[in-house]
């Protein structure tokens, strides 16, 4: 199976835009279809009050601060084309401080005015997940520090119990903000190594937390070729709980920062719509993962939409959801993550609020 880890996936997202998107094949998910539409949600990584590229990659020019008006216009998208999907809130952005005290540099108004949206005009739409603690340096849990390595680096030699402490911080401080978690986000490719060790701290950490028989992980993208499904990852029959890793099965198209010229990075994005679903009616990405009974599960992040304070992955996001609406009208239903992950339940599991 050609997978791209999420890391190099940013980097190499366009890459070969002129080849054809090759047939999907597989079987159709059985269930998918009953409601006469299949479902169809919306990931969005590193979301926060401030833009983590800022800090995640030096030098890179951007107003750091994303304005609660930008915020305001995300919400208002998805509430025009009743997008749902996964949006992730990080808990201690950057290593500034969490979310649910204050952070550095960070007015109080704004972290306050940005939770706000979220809480009341994204989390009715989208699953919320903390994407480890920081995306950035680990958090040291007993002398409250950072560390000199990243959290990617971090979860690939630590022991269980720290990884469910950790996982258990990042469930508590957005549960503190009215925000609870439905699952968790890996930065990067973080614990693609250690993957059994991950399902597991997250069990327990979620269950801790939140004691729901349901939860799962978002670590893996597939390119455009072959994609992947959902599957479980963990149980823990003794208290009826399961963990599924859900994967995206598209890049981030929108993700086009290192393109010199803002007519290059429109046509990026134009085109990758058009590998998304075709205005001709051809194939496209989604019809094939459909027609093939896999996740119709598309990828974009916060620093995508906020494109360097010009909001031109927002405009794509807009362009992509009204292609989307007239290619295929009412076929499709926009679904939290969690309606994606109960697709790797067996038949007959998993259907009733104690699984959501």
């Amino acid at each position: 199976m050609a997978l791209m880890s999420r890391r190099r996936m940013l980097g190499t997202a366009g890459a070969g835009l002129a080849a054809a998107v090759p047939v999907v094949l597989g079987q159709q998910k059985s269930g998918w279809a009953s409601s006469g539409k299949t479902p169809i949600s919306l990931i969005i990584d590193d979301g926060g009050p401030v833009d983590a590229m800022f800090y995640m990659h030096p030098g890179y020019e951007t107003p750091w601060i994303v304005p609660n008006a930008f915020t305001e216009r995300v919400a208002a998208t998805f509430e025009r084309f009743d997008l749902h999907g996964k949006f992730t809130v990080l808990p201690m952005p950057s290593c500034l401080g969490r979310i649910d005290k204050s952070l550095e540099r960070v007015p109080q108004e704004h972290l306050e005015g940005f939770l706000k949206i979220v809480r009341e005009r994204i989390a009715p739409l989208f699953d919320i997940t903390p994407e480890f603690l920081t995306h950035l340096a680990a958090y040291d849990l007993k002398s409250g520090k950072y560390q000199h390595i990243f959290e990617d680096a971090w979860i690939s030699r630590a022991p269980l119990e720290e990884v469910i402490d950790y996982f258990v911080l990042a469930f508590q401080i957005l549960k503190n903000v009215g925000l609870p978690a439905q699952g968790i986000t890996s930065p990067w490719n973080s614990g693609i190594d250690v993957e059994k060790q991950y399902a597991q701290a997250l069990a327990e950490a979620h269950w801790k937390v939140y004691g729901k028989k349901l939860t799962w992980y978002f670590l893996y993208v597939s390119e455009w070729d072959q994609p992947r499904r959902c599957t479980v990852e963990y149980t823990a029959p003794e208290r009826g709980q399961t963990v599924v890793s859900v994967p995206a099965n598209a890049p981030d198209i929108f993700w086009c920062m290192e393109l010199p010229t803002q007519s290059e990075k429109v046509e990026f994005i134009h085109r990758n719509i058009d590998r998304l679903a075709p205005a001709d009616g051809r194939p496209g990405r989604i019809r094939q993962l459909i027609e093939g009974g896999y996740p119709v599960v598309l990828l974009t992040h916060w620093q995508s939409l906020y494109h360097r304070g010009t909001g031109l992955g927002l405009e794509g996001l807009t362009a992509l959801a009204e292609r989307i609406q007239k290619v295929f009208g009412d076929s499709l239903r926009w679904v939290p993550l969690t309606e994606i992950a109960r697709t790797a339940l067996p038949a007959g599991s998993g259907s009733g609020p104690d699984h959501g």
